[in-house]
């Protein structure tokens, strides 16, 4: 036995001493002879450090554990049945290992997401890499806290359908929009289904990525959001819905579907019919023409009504009716200045990914 072999030897057998501080003491001493012998070491000597490793540090107190995650989080040869105890123990013992350990694998890390707490999902969520399988694993069961981590990393890869399922959570939860805006990797269609969401901030970053991005990819991304849309389910058609796009057909049949019938629909509280003509007049879906109005979101009213090149004085009007409250009309001036303030071309260009889901919508309804 080597020299080495034979300090392993009587390490095991104080393993077994009753004694806690005979274990503190031992676990003192491993853990020094581990780090000392790290260009020495044949592989069933670390098999057996890994051994006493565990033993000892089963009836250890957590401050001891916690001392022992953080002295091994960043060993490329850490003893690797040990850290995975520790990575499955309480926060405070686990959080070093699962933030930097590289010996947890991609098997282990999805099993802590999908058994641990939230904590330990936020701590996964920091790691300088996380693959697109733990990002998967993240998006489904973490919370807002752990997405956002996630979508704040640089280092995790999150594929498409992990991105879709945070988008669909975005849209309720303005806390993860900046980290979706702000991702370099998103894709483009996806980016652009988020501008009606965001505040206008963002809106920005979303129209300087368009004005960058190259006609072909501009094209493929427009693909992407038409089958994407394809693939959800139309709005839900209530009577109140049929009734308005009823009427809406009517008016357009009769050659009477033009942008000034939005005001007198809308002063004859005819509010559903009113999207649903608005929606028609600017090329956009009935859903995301309805959260606008619901929202009371001028500067994405200004940015659809702009695209379609309605009349400033029209487009006025229209804020002001739906900018709700008794100083509405004292706002008129800076609705107008609002609409000044959205570039025609810019609008346009936005507008392509909604004309899109648009389509996709009469397609799913047909």
């Amino acid at each position: 036995m080597s020299a080495n072999g034979a300090r392993f030897a009587k390490l095991i057998d104080l393993a077994h001493a009753p004694s806690s501080e005979k274990r503190r003491e031992l676990l003192r001493e491993a853990t020094d002879l581990f780090f000392a012998t790290s260009d020495e070491r044949t592989s069933r000597e670390t098999q057996l450090f890994d051994e006493v490793l565990r033993t000892v540090a089963k009836e250890m107190q957590e401050s001891v554990l916690a001392e022992l995650a953080e002295r091994f989080a960043d060993a490329y040869d850490a003893p690797v049945q040990l850290l995975r105890d520790l990575a499955f123990n309480t926060f405070t013992v686990a959080e070093p290992i699962l933030k930097r350990s590289p010996v947890l694998n991609e098997d282990v890390l999805v099993k802590l997401v999908s058994e641990q707490s939230q904590d330990h999902i936020r701590a996964i969520a920091q790691r300088e890499t996380v693959s697109p399988r733990v990002s998967d694993a993240i998006v489904r069961v973490g919370d807002d806290e752990a997405l956002e981590s996630l979508l704040g990393n640089a280092g995790a890869r999150i594929e498409r359908p992990a991105m879709e399922r945070v988008m669909d959570r975005a849209r309720d939860n303005e806390r993860l929009h900046g980290g979706i805006i702000g991702r370099h990797d998103i894709p483009l269609d996806l980016l652009n289904e988020m501008y009606f969401v965001v505040e206008q901030k963002l809106r920005s970053a979303i129209l300087e990525r368009n004005a960058s991005v190259d006609p072909s990819e501009l094209d493929q991304a427009l693909e992407r959001a038409r089958l994407r849309m394809q693939q959800r389910q139309a709005t839900a058609m209530t009577d109140d819905f049929r009734q308005a796009q009823k009427l809406v057909d009517q008016k357009k049949r009769a050659g009477e579907l033009k942008p000034p019938l939005l005001v007198s629909l809308y002063r004859d509280n005819k509010i559903t019919a009113f999207t649903v003509a608005l929606a028609d007049l600017v090329g956009l879906d009935y859903e995301t023409a309805h959260g606008i109005i619901a929202k009371g979101d001028m500067e994405a009213l200004a940015m659809i009504c702009r695209s379609a090149n309605f009349e400033r004085p029209l487009f006025v009007t229209i804020a002001v009716l739906c900018g709700g409250g008794n100083d509405a009309m004292k706002q008129a001036e800076h609705f107008g200045r609002i609409y000044s303030a959205v570039p025609v071309e810019a609008a346009q260009r936005a507008m392509r990914f909604f004309k899109v889901r648009k389509g996709a919508s009469e397609q799913i309804a047909a």
